[in-house]
């Protein structure tokens, strides 16, 4: 690991995970296993110094029915703790031992850690049915518009997107552009035209609407079986540019493959500790026939 050299000296402290035992982890070299069992031991050392949260994930878990493939997503919470481990001071074992027939390893380790440094912020981006975002929704069905409900705690820069089947679409009017400046604790209503928008009473419910973002679309589903595809939303406390992509004329948009977005995510975090996509599935259901 390559740490920052802006460490405040009041932040860090002395950390000791004290003896833990751990059960032999399965399918690891006896090497990797010890490796395993001393960063546990950080982890828990951390986790008592500086405490832990609770993330959530989404992941795409990919399915097989009647020879049809469902790559449905799914939201996963993960643990965190909340610490970033800087020196070791002290270490001892992993020593090994039997239990019940089975190989428990014992460690003590001691060192210096910081809290981690909090850069994310916590992101509103809803699938809503309506312009004025009353009602969040968890599916579409094909033919549906999508619209959208946006807030951020701080002020900060946006970008929307849409992935369907390996396929990344700006959802900004003008994809040559920077990112869209929010300002912080203001709901923003996405996707809606300029007619509809003065026709209806989002000003008096203190809605703003971001004129880039008005591309109103349909979503689209000629299979039997629901289809799926993901809103992104790029936000960061300072300004970005979008990824490099191309015109598409057949549907008027701006797309790049899915791999190259991915690729452009990480280098837009690795550069900047205030840069964060917040993503949500969508569950495109097939037209119902009455």
């Amino acid at each position: 690991m390559v740490w920052g050299s802006g460490v405040v000296e009041g932040q860090v402290k002395t950390v000791d995970s004290g003896w833990e035992y751990f059960a032999n982890p399965q399918g690891r070299t006896t090497e990797e296993a010890k490796q395993w069992v001393v960063e546990q031991a950080k982890i828990r050392a951390m986790a008592a110094a500086f405490g832990t949260r609770v993330k959530s994930e989404t992941v795409q878990v990919s399915s097989e029915f009647n020879g049809q493939t469902d790559g449905s997503f799914t939201e996963l919470n993960v643990l965190q703790v909340k610490g970033e481990w800087l020196s070791t001071t002290a270490l001892e074992g992993p020593k090994p031992e039997v239990r019940n027939g089975e190989i428990w390893w014992s460690v003590r380790i001691q060192g210096k850690a910081q809290p981690m440094k909090e850069s994310r912020v916590d992101l509103t981006l809803e699938l809503c049915s309506d312009l004025l975002g009353l009602d969040p929704v968890t599916f579409l069905e094909a033919g549906d518009r999508v619209r959208a409900r946006f807030q951020s705690p701080v002020d900060g820069h946006v970008m929307f997107f849409y992935i369907e089947k390996g396929v990344v679409y700006a959802l900004s009017n003008n994809n040559a552009e920077f990112a869209e400046e929010v300002k912080g604790q203001q709901v923003y209503s996405l996707f809606s035209n300029e007619s509809e928008w003065l026709e209806s009473v989002a000003s008096e419910r203190e809605l703003s609407r971001l004129a880039r973002y008005a591309w109103g679309f349909q979503v689209t589903n000629e299979n039997m079986m629901d289809a799926q595809a993901m809103l992104v939303g790029a936000f960061a406390t300072h300004g970005f540019a979008p990824p490099n992509m191309n015109w598409e004329e057949e549907d008027q948009m701006w797309m790049v493959e899915e791999e190259k977005f991915e690729r452009w995510i990480k280098q837009n975090a690795g550069r900047s500790d205030h840069f964060q996509v917040q993503r949500v599935p969508i569950r495109i259901r097939p037209k119902q026939r009455y």
